[in-house]
């Protein structure tokens, strides 16, 4: 039988419990896609995985399930063929797509886990999980150093300690090493189990460092100030939307307009359709944003400026 040794440890009625609920994963990078892999292995039988991003050759130092035969494509529509050859049987939901205000309602599940690379994203995740009161798993890694946090309804949520989106470090300033993404991809599928089943969870934010092997844990207490908790929901209503954002490790930027997605299709009539979004030369159209391959912000611009106007 498939979950045979692990019913050893959880018992039929938990793996039970674990084959009917579905876990909503933001991002299939380093940590996501390892963890997607881990919950699929596990019994997991009901995914929805989302994710706005192109394989790279970059991406195969640390993520897994890709191969050389990948680079190119969407990692969505990539990761969910891969998962189903573990287990045909698994019901799988993908989107090629940012997530963002207008179509958070995407992670409706019994659990998110954050394994993005920009805090406007994880706070958005915050924000929608206090409102509508579901569980979320916070994780990061970068170097040799990763943390992972549970947020459990009416308790500390991530901006009662994280508060400034700007001026932080990224894989692709400072490097990342595999290893610490897919140990803290470990311990995120292991404490979404642990959720799922009402088991003992961690309480604390967890802190490692493998360069010197070292594994701290730090209390978090509920900030009476904080405007997530307070209800204020600056990223859910679109306040602090970002209208142009840099991806993590690459010369790639996502960049919200106002534009008539059906005309430039159809101006752009010899482009790559993927069904709810299509490629022209380096930009990826979605409804109301594009993703375009450039070195700067400014070519970035300049670009879309050209193809879709100001």
């Amino acid at each position: 039988m498939r979950y045979s040794r692990q019913e050893k440890i959880l018992g039929k009625e938990k793996q039970k419990k674990l084959s009917k609920s579905t876990v909503a994963i933001v991002g299939l990078g380093a940590i996501g896609s390892s963890s997607a892999e881990l919950l699929t292995r596990s019994g997991v039988n009901n995914l929805i995985l989302i994710d706005r991003d192109y394989i790279e050759e970059s991406n195969l130092q640390r993520q897994h399930l890709f191969t050389e035969k990948d680079i190119g494509k969407a990692k969505s529509e990539v990761m969910e063929k891969n998962l189903k050859k573990i287990n045909s049987k698994i019901n799988i939901i993908s989107y090629f797509d940012n997530l963002d205000y207008n179509n958070v309602n995407l992670l409706k599940a019994d659990i998110i886990i954050d394994c993005t690379d920009n805090l406007s994203t994880r706070f958005l995740i915050n924000e929608y999980s206090i409102k509508n009161s579901i569980p979320w798993i916070y994780s990061a890694v970068i170097r040799n150093s990763g943390y992972i946090y549970n947020i459990i309804p009416k308790k500390a949520c991530l901006r009662c300690f994280i508060k400034e989106t700007k001026n932080l470090e990224t894989c692709e300033s400072s490097g990342v090493m595999n290893t610490i993404s897919t140990l803290i991809s470990s311990l995120q599928v292991s404490e979404t189990i642990k959720i799922l089943i009402k088991d003992n969870y961690e309480r604390n934010l967890l802190f490692l460092n493998l360069k010197e092997n070292k594994l701290e844990k730090i209390k978090i207490k509920k900030n009476k100030k904080c405007p997530a908790c307070n209800k204020n929901f600056e990223y859910l209503n679109g306040k602090n939307k970002q209208e142009v954002i840099s991806f993590c490790g690459q010369d790639t930027y996502l960049i919200y307009g106002n534009f008539n997605y059906d005309q430039l299709k159809k101006k752009y009539s010899n482009s790559k359709d993927l069904g709810k979004s299509f490629i022209y030369k380096d930009i990826t159209f979605f409804k109301n944003k594009v993703m375009i391959k450039a070195k700067t912000k400014n070519r970035a611009l300049s670009i879309y400026s050209k193809y879709i106007g100001n």
